[in-house]
């Protein structure tokens, strides 16, 4: 699935299921597959506020727009453990 900026994701690599939005997408070719880098702005948990989370498109499960209050979908198998690399606006400047 491509993902575009304005689309919903939960991260599937967190504990819980926490609502984001795509903030900004970038398209890499990885051998003969295309994968997105994705900026996500978390929209609950408990980071502050100017907090991005940075996910491959493998790490997130798409929430639409019905489902938003629901909770989300299934994880993807054999996905989890990545490791987080979540910053702040701060961080990157």
């Amino acid at each position: 699935m491509m993902y575009q900026s304005g689309d919903y994701v939960y991260p599937a690599d967190l504990p819980r299921a926490l609502l984001c939005r795509v903030s900004r997408t970038e398209n890499v070719h990885t051998g003969k597959a295309l994968s997105q880098i994705l900026k996500l702005e978390p929209l609950e948990g408990p980071w502050p506020p100017g907090t991005t989370l940075v996910r491959l498109d493998d790490y997130v499960v798409p929430a639409a727009p019905r489902q938003l209050w629901q909770g989300p979908l299934k994880r993807p198998p054999g996905r989890g453990g990545a490791r987080d690399v979540s910053r702040t606006q701060r961080d990157a400047a």
